[in-house]
This record gives structure tokens, sequence and C-alpha cells, in this order.
């Protein structure tokens, strides 16, 4: 918001206070929906700033009495929901006192809607949202940083058409707009489609407040054509075309649903929840693979209707899980992709981008549709970068520049090289320390692999240099056959599993169990020599080297990889795989979103370069003389405390027998005695 009357007595001097203010005052009131309560009277203020421009007064405003400040508040709250029906915020009453609607108003007083930066306003609704529900859905609204990014990436202009088919608050919609504006004079045909109620408000009323805007929201259900056959949101009307839509006989039974089409898409899918509904997903082609499965995710499905949504020639940014672009279980979908888009690039997103709401790994997807009359090369670069810097720290709280302008510079003069029409012909200048990786199509199709993380730089170049040098891999040195524990009743067993590894030096320190009572992840017979090596979240390098202090009956957990020495010394063995290469190497081959793993397999496949006889003797001795110590240093230390906790349990013995001798003397009978005399 901007002032457009400094005159007057604010109650704040910057719009941020004033939201947070009027934000603060909502939701201390213990009546209505504070996010009703904020839609109704900022679509009153709205409705009031429109007005005036063609000279009237303002009404919003606080007038010598409560009541009748209410009156003329809700007057033009009834009015602004008849021209926009979408802000109607739960009934037509304000549902507010006049005494809480007075104080509510006061921040608003001085600052404008119309033609300002909306963003503080948007993030204030977006804190009233509720936010179990949104995580319910897996539904995040984008942060504002990463929007700007696709927006400056992709290049909206006047002549484009852009559907966001989860819409959320409109950001992407909104931001778009603002960018055509701003570079080039007009605003660009937006649509924006949520299942959302309280979404849907959020956008209208950003779209009411940009009179240049041609932005237009609709509530309907994006990967369920069910409910559009009829009647057509009359919202779809300049968005509907022939050029676009899936070819499935489900899909074009759903009318107009499937023929949505739009040049340009932005989006951020909900992750949570899968659709299990055969006529869902008998709509979608990439389901009827075989390697689909009866339930499929819900941002897989979002993938493909974004895809069907863009007309030839037309362009995508979506925000997506990195599990979908890594995880072998959506390999059948990144196939379909392949053969109907060309894929311009990804980026990888810092695990805190989306903090305070959730810290799921997720990845930015960009790619273009081949126009009517051309076809996908056969072979072609892409773009890869992650984001390292993300402004942010573990609670989500801005402290910093973030790095996306630099990654969008670095990826536009990519594009600028690619010759595509709507990049424009603007040189770039400067250079940037961003790291990024230009991939060829081929490699990417045989990898199966579109993480960024995956084609990191730093780590392809440390694997070409350990090719050049290395004669073998981990898997020819070591014996992969390691037996399988079944649980035996009237034994104990040493159990280790990742928590019983200390990080920085490799000892173990497992617990004893009834063989019975192990739980169900113990997998592995171990015995002293075995290294093993976590699969779980390979960053934080957990690496063991079984000692004889485990026993004769340890049994390690399946989060690890064990290595089993057949031609080299086990110590050698650890200290490689404690090794930063090492960790590098098997880091890029994670997979998920919320724990990172990667596979056996990952780690038999990292090369090994064999150090020098004498650097190998004088490794062997450094890692047993180390772990000896420690393991005599942790001994010294549990004596220690166990002579320690036998004295404070003495002490505590000789004051209970203390006081149960004065007990005892309470307990005797009164005995009255006589003087003499």
């Amino acid at each position: 918001m901007q002032s457009h009357q400094p005159q007057l007595d604010l109650a704040n001097t910057d719009p941020a206070s004033a939201i947070a203010e009027f934000e603060q005052i909502l939701v201390s009131n213990s009546g209505e929906d504070p996010f009703d309560s904020a839609i109704k009277l900022l679509a009153a203020k709205l409705l009031d700033e429109v007005e005036a421009v063609s000279g009237r007064a303002p009404k919003f405003q606080i007038q010598k009495t409560a009541a009748a400040t209410h009156k003329t508040a809700q007057e033009l709250y009834s009015r602004a929901i008849r021209r926009w029906p979408h802000l109607n915020g739960n009934g037509e009453s304000l549902g507010i006192s006049p005494e809480h609607l007075v104080r509510s108003m006061r921040p608003l007083i001085g600052w404008h809607l119309i033609d300002s930066d909306l963003s503080w306003l948007d993030a204030a609704l977006e804190r009233l949202v509720a936010r179990d529900a949104k995580g319910i859905l897996g539904q995040y609204f984008t942060p504002r940083e990463v929007i700007r990014f696709c927006v400056d990436v992709l290049r909206p202009n006047p002549k484009d058409r852009i559907i966001d088919p989860a819409c959320g608050s409109g950001g992407f919609l909104y931001e778009s707009t603002q960018y055509a504006l701003r570079e080039f004079g007009s605003a660009p045909n937006c649509l924006g489609i949520d299942f959302g109620a309280r979404a849907i408000k959020v956008a209208a009323l950003l779209s009411a407040a940009m009179p240049q805007a041609k932005l237009l929201v609709s509530k309907a259900n994006s990967i369920d054509g069910r409910n559009c056959v009829s009647p057509t949101p009359m919202e779809w009307a300049g968005f509907l075309s022939k050029a676009g839509g899936a070819q499935s006989k489900r899909a074009k039974s759903w009318g107009d649903w499937n023929k949505l089409s739009c040049s340009l898409v932005f989006t951020n899918p909900p992750f949570a929840g899968d659709i299990d509904d055969h006529e869902i997903l008998d709509a979608y082609e990439a389901q009827q693979n075989p390697a689909a499965k009866k339930a499929t995710s819900r941002e897989h499905l979002f993938l493909e209707r974004a895809v069907h949504l863009l007309k030839p020639g037309g362009r995508l940014a979506i925000v997506l899980p990195q599990g979908l672009l890594a995880n072998s279980s959506a390999s059948y979908l990144r196939q379909w992709l392949f053969n109907k888009c060309r894929v311009l690039g990804v980026v990888g997103l810092h695990q805190f981008a989306f903090l305070p709401y959730t810290s799921v790994k997720t990845a930015i997807l960009f790619l273009s549709k081949p126009k009517a009359d051309e076809s996908i090369p056969k072979d072609y670069p892409i773009f890869f970068a992650a984001s390292r810097v993300p402004g942010k720290d573990s609670s989500g709280k801005v402290v910093g520049a973030n790095d996306y302008s630099s990654i969008a510079q670095t990826f536009t003069k990519f594009l600028l090289s690619q010759q595509f029409e709507w990049a424009g012909k603007k040189v770039i200048y400067g250079q940037t320390d961003i790291q990024s990786e230009i991939v060829k199509f081929s490699e990417v199709k045989q990898a199966d692999r579109l993480d960024a993380e995956y084609y990191d730089p730093s780590a392809r170049a440390l694997l070409r240099r350990l090719d050049n040098v290395s004669e073998t891999r981990l898997a020819n040195l070591v014996d992969t056959r390691v037996e399988r524990f079944k649980k035996d009743q009237g034994r104990e067993v040493t159990y280790l599993d990742i928590s019983s590894v200390d990080s920085k030096t490799g000892l173990t320190f497992p617990n004893t169990l009834p063989a019975d009572e192990v739980p169900s992840r113990a997998s592995y017979v171990v015995r002293p020599g075995d290294v093993l090596v976590s699969t779980v979240r390979p960053d934080r390098n957990v690496v063991a080297l079984v000692t004889e202090a485990i026993g004769t009956n340890a049994v390690a957990s399946n989060g690890f990889c064990v290595l089993r020495s057949k031609t080299i010394q086990p110590e050698v063995l650890f200290a490689y795989c404690k090794t930063q290469a090492f960790k590098k190497i098997l880091s890029r081959h994670a997979t998920a979103s919320m724990y990172p793993t990667v596979t056996d397999r990952d780690v038999l496949g990292v090369p090994f370069l064999q150090p020098p006889q004498e650097v190998t003797d004088r490794i062997v001795h450094l890692v047993r003389s180390g772990l000896e110590m420690i393991e005599l240093a942790h001994a010294q230390i549990s004596e220690a405390i166990s002579l320690m906790n036998t004295q404070v349990h003495s002490v505590e013995a000789v004051e209970v027998d203390n006081n149960v001798h004065k007990v005892q003397q309470e307990k005797k009978p009164y005995r009255r005695t006589r003087k003499n005399g």
C-alpha cells in the first residue's frame, strides 16, 4: 500500500506496519473469524477508493460515533460484494462490533490499496488462512521471491494468456501483471483457478485492487473436470481453445475443461494426498502407463494437467517436490514428459525456501511446448542450478539477500543463447558467482534424473577427476553378500542404528536387546571390520567402523549399506568413506523430499582411489589407535560416572536411614517425668 494523503495523522509510518497492526487487532478479537473480517473490511475500503477516483469524498473514515462508522462501513461492504461477488466474506453482514470495527479501521486510514505494492497485504492474508488446513492439503502459498524469480525467467508479455491452475492467493498472476506493466506498459490476460474458497477471495481482492489488471479467478477443481462440463464458468470464456488438452477419451468427454488453453502456466500445486478415483485417473495419459500405480500423487496429475493447458509454443514454470524429479517411482511420468515438452531447466530450491510453513525440498521445473510445425530436438542443452542462499534462517526468518536474482540472470543468458522468441533480445552483462551446469538431454534421459542437485557442477567435476585417476569402484573391493538377520528367541543381540554412531569419530554405541524385541528395521548381521555407511541423509556422512567391542551377536538396521572388505583394509575403507569427496559424490544421488536417501548401489558405485602403501599403513595405524583411545576414554568416563553413582547412592541410603530413624523416634509414646522434691 502507499499513502495518497500524507497530511493525515497516520497510525503507522509504513504500509507493512499498518497491515501488521491491522492483522494483530483482528486476531485479538474473540468474535468473528479474523480472515473473514479482514476480507470484508478490505473490500469495503477498496470500493471506497474506487468510488473516490471519480470524485466522491472518501467514506471509509472513523465517524463521530462507533455506530455511524459501522453503518457507513456496512454500506460500503454491501456494495462491494455486489460489484465483486468473489469477495463475499461469509455473508453480507460485517459481523463485527462497532467498537472493534473502529479499532480495526484505524491502522488503514490514510493508506491506499489501489496501484500500490500489495505484497505486504498478501502476506498478512496468507497468515490469516488456517495453516493447519493448508498443511493437510500440502498447499503452501509461494514465497514472493520465488514467484518473482519464475516471472523474471519466463518474461510474461501483454500478448500472453496466463493460467495458474492452483492459484492460491494469486501471487503468480499478480507478479506477472506487474512485470508486463513495468516492461511493456500493458497487462496480459490472466486466469486463476483454485478449489479453496479463501484462496479465491485473496486472489479476487488483489485483482480488484489492480485497475489495469486483466485478472480473473474461478473456483474449480483443476484436476477433475467432471463438474466443469456444464455450465462453463464465465471466467473461462477467453481461455478456451482446441489447441490444447489431453487426447484421452475421458478428458475429451469433459468438454470445456479439456479446452482450457494458454501460452504461459505458472503454478505451485498442492503436494499432499493421493488420487485413486479412476474416473479422474482415466483422463490422464501418463496414468495409462503400466508403471503408474492405482493411486497417484496429486502433484503428478497437476504436472500433466499443466502441460495440457499449454498451447503449442507455450512455456511453463511449476514448483514440484524434488522426489518427482528424482525418485524411480515417478520415472514413468518423466518419460512421458520428455515426449511432450522440451526441458528448459531445473532450479533446486533451498530447504529453507518455504519456511516457516514447510521444509519439504522443492524445485522449479521450466518447460516449453513445441510449436505445431516443430518437433522436440533429439538432443539439446538443459540448464541446472541450485539455490544455496535462501535469505532465510532455519526458523523461516528473513536474514539477508537471496541468490534468485543471480540465478535468473545466468538462466536468462542461457535462454537467450537458445534464441527463444519470448526470451527477448536483451544482452545481459556482468558476471555472477552462481554455479550452474549445462547438460545434454541425452545424458539426462539416460540417468533418468531431473533434480538439479544430481548435476551439481562441483560434484560432477570431482567425479570426472576421480574417474580419471581411479581404477575401480567400491563394489569391486567389498563382499556385497551380507547375512540377513533372523529373529531367534532366548538370546540377546547388539543392535546398531544410525543414532548409535558418533558421526565425527565413527565409533558405535549400540543397544543390547532381546532378539524378539529388536525393531523390524534390523536387517544385517555385522562383524568386526565391517564399515557401515548411512543411506539416510548422506550429507550428514554418518559412517561407522565396527570394532571388536561389538561382540558376536551384532545386527545393523537397514538404514546402512554394509561394506565388508575383501581386498582392502577396513580402516582405509572407513577413512575413504569419511572424506568430503565421498560425501559430495554420494549426496548428489539422494532422492525423496523430506528425508533424502541413497541406495546401496549408489554407495557401491563410488570410484575408489588407492593411496600409496606408506599412506595406507599410516591410515591403518591412525584409525586403529584412534578408535582404541576413544574406546578406552569412553570406558574410563563410564567407570568414573559409575563410581559417582555409587557414591550418590550411598549418600541417599544414609539419608534414608536417618529419615527412618527420625520417624521412629517421633512415633515413640510421650512419657511425662516428675521432678524430685
